[in-house]
């Protein structure tokens, strides 16, 4: 077992399960105490807490996920760095990996993979925009959820890119079945890289195939640097042509030579869904660069045609279009020849009128206009600005957060701002994203698209009434909602049917919020069947009270029987018809053993004289607040001594009364009793008793014992024991007197001394 299993760090995390080993850290699911969730902790391993090298790299990967903040990457919570351990504690994602997924589907259905690859990019264009570079992507560090959501993670070898952009060349980062070429070389690393990382995992989902493999990473790393993969259609003739262009593209070994930003590719990926015949004007023969940029087959005499301009679309509100068969072959049937004079004839349209705009924008505004450098800040911040010729370059500003209001006033002289809407988690009318990132160079008058938020999609909730409780969950779970359920009587609906939902039935409700289901008790029952209540915690039995009309009447018993706070016993047998609002007695265990006190006093014999302390012993242990010093026992004679002992259900106790002659200093036994405490009662025996021991430390000093006058007998009570009176034989007293709080070796005995209870 995992020694850190149960460990709690900071006194918060408690260790429950180890669930993944990296080559750096082990991964523990974990309880997080103060706010009662599951949580991932990453633990650096213990062989590389002495590496300084290590320890850097695994504080910036808490520094770069800390500034991330995106519904496709996974949230870090807390980092905690000590002498002894350093973690992440990180958001659990309750998934496979899509390594895992491959593997269970072996290949998956193309446009599953689009849904998949988009939202990679979506999380990589984030981390891009922030100067963070993943430099580690592959199909092993993206979770997949259930409802078909992409989780990145595991940025651990995430570098601030405007810090420092150059790879170790030492040593080689990544895994070497996604490593990008530039990477294997040790060069220059950018965004471009995770796009060629994207692109090989992408190539993976279709073809259910790497790109590169072979018996040693080094052999593996050559490959991607000087090799040609295999194209996806050889290995799954269903992809359309157009997704083999996307994913070719994506790995060029040259970086120029691929999608220069994540939203490129997203672009392309997005119109190919939509349309599947569509045929990207770009085409490569090989990916191990021995063809050019957009090089394209040409038909003799046919003239050269410029790139085509990238196409603003709307995104559907469903992602898949259900009318679309994805075994449908007619890609060829459908492409027209019409198409390349058609995208020449829209270019050179579109050319004209940038060019006719640019004209309008220098004529208006001047050769001096004023422009922002950089987008309006959320938090306040003002912008600055500087002069600009309409057609020149201008700084990309940050719309994220502004409203497409804010933006379009404010930008809408410089750019051509183009709002693209989605359903999405941030604000109505609110800015999400961004064409370009924050700082880049862009023309005046460039298109940029702006991904406007229409706020959390709203769903009907359908008329459930009459609906049976697992037919009725099902559907809402269908219609992305979570379900909660609460139940009432009903004369109308059969039980364990639906009532009504709260929020009514035709009422619209934000994606992902609870509906709660009002389940029929069936019709109104004057008599009740009482549960069973025992063996539960008093508050779950409450509870069940509750739902039972009982009225519960709490009772507590000493016991260590059962648990604290546990049912021990219940009033009314389970399954008993009573009426509502019937009294039920709970027995509830305190979880501890009742203390119990024995009073009872001894007697003094009446031959005793002189002056005497009497000191008490329980089980060797001296009773420092009880002590009795008399100094004329004689006129304590026929009196008693009270004494009380305290002890829980099954315990043994012995009492030893000594007693010490303030005359002599001599010490002695003068009674042992030996208690029990029963359940029902306290019961006592009588081991040893001297009542002459009086009369023997008084002549300890060479005086001559005197004899025992029989007559003078110890004061006895009704409630002694038969066996416990006067022994029937008196052994011979000590030679010598014990000392005071010592016990002695060999005690004398004589007429027993009489506890009274």
């Amino acid at each position: 077992m995992d020694s850190n299993i149960g460990k709690k760090l900071d006194g918060r995390y408690e260790l429950l399960e180890l669930i993944g080993v990296g080559g750096m850290a082990d991964i523990y699911r974990a309880r997080d105490i103060e706010e009662d969730r599951i949580v991932a902790v990453k633990i650096l391993k213990t062989e590389f807490a002495g590496s300084d090298e290590f320890l850097r790299r695994f504080r910036n990967e808490s520094k770069a996920i800390a500034l991330l903040s995106h519904p496709n990457i996974v949230k870090i919570y807390d980092v905690g760095f000590t002498e002894k351990v350093q973690f992440i504690v990180m958001e659990y994602v309750d998934g496979i990996t899509l390594t895992d997924y491959i593997e269970q589907q072996g290949v998956l259905k193309w446009r599953d993979s689009i849904h998949f690859t988009v939202q990679i990019l979506k999380a990589l264009q984030h981390a891009h925009d922030r100067g963070i570079v993943h430099r580690d992507v592959k199909s092993q560090n993206v979770m997949l959820l259930s409802d078909g959501t992409i989780k990145v993670m595991d940025f651990g070898i995430a570098r601030f890119n405007r810090e420092n952009n150059k790879t170790m060349s030492e040593k080689t980062i990544g895994s070497v079945h996604y490593i990008s070429p530039e990477q294997a070389r040790g060069d220059i690393t950018d965004e471009r890289s995770d796009i060629y990382s994207v692109g090989v995992a992408l190539y993976e989902m279709v073809t259910g195939k790497k790109p590169f493999d072979g018996d040693t990473p080094v052999s593996i790393a050559l490959m991607h640097m000087q090799s040609t993969p295999k194209k996806p259609t050889e290995l799954n003739s269903t992809i359309p042509e157009g997704l083999e262009q996307i994913i070719l593209r994506a790995m060029q070994k040259d970086p120029n030579h691929r999608y220069q930003t994540a939203g490129e590719m997203i672009k392309d990926l997005e119109e190919l869904k939509k349309n599947p015949a569509l045929i990207f004007e770009y085409k490569y023969n090989s990916t191990d660069g021995t063809t050019k940029y957009f090089d394209r087959p040409m038909q003799a005499g046919e003239p050269e045609k410029p790139r085509r301009k990238q196409m603003i679309v709307t995104i559907p509100d469903d992602d898949y279009d259900d009318d679309y068969d994805d075994d449908d072959d007619e890609y060829e049937e459908r492409r027209s020849p019409l198409i390349p004079i058609l995208f020449a004839v829209g270019t050179a349209f579109i050319i004209a009128a940038v060019f006719l705009v640019l004209m309008l924008i220098n004529r208006y505004f001047g050769e001096n206009s004023s422009l922002p450098t950089s987008g309006a800040n959320p938090g306040g911040s003002s912008d600055t600005s500087i002069s600009v010729t309409a057609g020149e370059e201008m700084e990309m500003p940050n719309m994220i957060g502004m409203t497409w209001e804010q933006a379009y006033s404010k930008y809408a002289s410089y750019l051509n701002l183009v709002a693209q809407q989605e359903w999405s988690e941030y604000e109505k009318d609110q800015i999400f994203d961004q064409e370009l990132p924050e700082g880049r160079k862009v023309k005046v008058g460039t298109t940029i698209t702006v991904k406007v938020s229409k706020g959390i999609k709203q769903v009907e909730v359908q008329d459930l009434t009459n609906r049976t409780v697992d037919a009725a969950e099902r559907q809402l779970k269908k219609d992305g909602f979570k379900v909660k359920k609460t139940y009432e009587e009903s004369d109308d609906i059969a039980a364990n049917c639906v009532i009504r939902t709260e929020p009514p039935a035709h009422e619209q409700a934000p994606q992902g919020s609870t509906v709660t289901l009002v389940i029929s008790l069936g019709a109104t029952e004057t008599l009740m069947s009482v549960p069973k209540l025992t063996d539960m915690p008093i508050e779950t039995a409450l509870e069940r009270c509750e739902e039972y009309y009982l009225v519960p009447e709490i009772e507590y018993v000493d016991t260590d029987e059962f648990e604290k706070g546990m049912v021990i016993s219940q009033s009314i047998e389970p399954n008993e018809h009573v009426e509502r609002n019937t009294e039920i007695i709970l027995e509830v265990s305190t979880g501890e053993i009742a203390e119990k006190t024995k009073k009872f006093s001894f007697a003094i014999p009446n031959s005793a004289e002189g002056e005497f302390e009497f000191l008490y012993y329980i089980d060797g242990m001296r009773d420092t607040e009880r002590g009795e010093e008399i100094r004329d026992v004689s006129l304590a004679s026929n009196k008693t001594i009270p004494y009380e002992l305290t002890g829980k259900v099954g315990d043994e106790k012995e009492l030893v009364i000594k007693v010490t002659s303030t005359k002599t200093g001599a010490s002695g036994t003068y009674l042992v009793v030996k208690f029990t405490f029963g359940e029902n009662a306290v019961t006592y025996e009588i081991v040893e008793t001297n009542k002459k021991i009086f009369k023997e430390l008084l002549s300890a000093e060479g005086d001559e014992p005197v004899e025992d006058d029989r007559s003078d007998e110890a004061v006895e009570t009704e409630d002694v024991p038969a066996e416990t009176a006067e022994p029937t034989e008196e052994p011979a007293p000590e030679d010598e007197p014990q000392p005071e709080d010592t016990e002695p070796d060999a005690p004398a005995q004589g007429d027993s001394g009489i506890p009274v209870a």
